[in-house]
């Protein structure tokens, strides 16, 4: 009853857009969501920590899935390499800026030694042969790095 009053009946709409804003503007609301957001976000990050958790475990087994219907998928394939590309130049334009100033302030407290071992690490030691749009390949693998660094730090 009470939906087909909420559709059809101003009475019944009024009194749940009142009860809306009450809800919305009470203090305590967006405490609690940050509360809840907080607990959920901590118990995830203790589930992904736990090396042999079931949690793991599933996302372990999902991307082996993934990677063996990629293995043999050439259409799925190219459809993942183009939307990576579309999602790089996207990131570029748009982002261009921010991902140059956080890269570069990364980078600049490593010293020479440091930055070529992560570079090495991450990328591989063939590096140094990449010329197709270099700073596309480099921004990314700052990214990369960038991200790795905060996850891990």
């Amino acid at each position: 009853q009470l939906a087909a009053d909420l559709l059809s009946t101003p009475r019944t709409q009024e009194r749940a857009e009142r009860l809306k804003v009450r809800m919305l503007e009470h203090p305590q609301l967006l405490a609690s969501g940050m509360a809840v957001f907080d607990a959920m976000k901590q118990a995830l990050l203790d589930a992904l920590a736990d090396d042999d958790g079931p949690l793991r475990e599933r996302v372990r087994g999902e991307l082996v899935r993934f990677a063996d219907r990629l293995a043999g998928d050439a259409a799925m394939r190219e459809r993942l390499d183009s939307w990576a590309a579309d999602a790089a130049v996207f990131a570029v334009r748009r982002y261009g800026g921010e991902l140059t100033a956080v890269i570069t302030h990364t980078v600049e407290r490593w010293d020479g030694k440091e930055a070529a071992q992560r570079i090495e690490l991450h990328v591989g030691r063939d590096l140094q042969f990449i010329r197709i749009n270099g700073t596309i390949v480099g921004g990314l693998v700052g990214v990369l790095i960038h991200a790795v660094s905060t996850a891990v730090g």
